[in-house]
């Protein structure tokens, strides 16, 4: 037989039930308000809105040059920022070959730029421009006084320059400081032909097409020549040498 239980008796257990409920929607509702309020004061504080921004990885162009691309600035809302659209505006730029920003901290902006490496100069007007790896030219913020690097003659036009631009990328380092100036030099028979002058005071001429492959032969060749007796060394077909008497008689 089942016990039946007085109404009486169930009153303070069900009053309890109601009080724990009670609670745990207050509990729930404080949290929320203090989460809110807590939102709320983050943004009101300076440590919501970006405070730094530093710049890694530049060499042609400054830290200022990159901040003023990338559209951020200090003290704009920290949690607005879009890493991936600033990434997308300086990937823009003939300078920038990679980039990575992250978001550092609570309010540091980080920008990591990769650039094109600068591979020869382009004299324009009164001054020498860097050719970058990807074609581009960039003005130098210097007047240059040490050329490290190959000067580009009589260059026809940004497709010509990319095609020399690869064949140099291919050249060991040391090699390509050997070259003093490239200019190109097309014949009837050959638009590819260039000219190359070597600060060591040889002349190379060689077909566009296969400088690379063709110019890493050079120090062997400059090695086996008598008395090192300045001349040119012709590369567009196979490899034979001239004085320069003989070439420009």
């Amino acid at each position: 037989m089942h016990k039946i239980i007085d109404i009486e008796e169930r009153i303070p257990k069900l009053k309890k039930r109601r009080e724990k409920r009670k609670n745990s929607r207050f509990i729930v509702v404080l949290v929320i308000l203090s989460i809110a309020l807590l939102v709320l004061l983050y943004f009101q504080l300076p440590i919501s809105h970006l405070k730094s921004i530093k710049v890694t990885g530049q060499v042609i162009e400054n830290k200022e040059y990159y901040i003023k691309h990338s559209g951020a600035s200090i003290g704009e809302s920290f949690l607005s920022i879009d890493t991936e659209k600033i990434e997308q505006k300086l990937k823009k730029l003939d300078t920038v070959k990679k980039v990575q920003v992250e978001k550092k901290g609570l309010n540091q902006l980080v920008v990591q730029i990769t650039e094109n490496k600068k591979v020869a100069l382009l004299k324009t007007d009164d001054r020498y421009n860097y050719v970058l790896e990807n074609g581009k030219t960039v003005r130098s913020r210097n007047q240059l006084v040490n050329f490290e690097r190959p000067i580009l003659l009589n260059m026809p036009d940004e497709a010509y320059r990319k095609k020399l631009l690869k064949q140099l990328n291919q050249l060991k380092p040391d090699l390509l400081l050997m070259i003093s100036q490239i200019e190109a030099s097309p014949s009837k028979s050959n638009k590819n032909l260039v000219n190359i002058f070597m600060n060591d005071g040889f002349e190379v001429k060689a077909d566009l097409k296969d400088l690379a492959s063709k110019l890493q032969y050079y120090p062997s060749i400059v090695s086996q020549l008598e008395n090192n007796k300045k001349g040119v060394i012709n590369l567009e077909i196979g490899g034979y040498y001239n004085s320069f008497q003989l070439e420009y008689k």
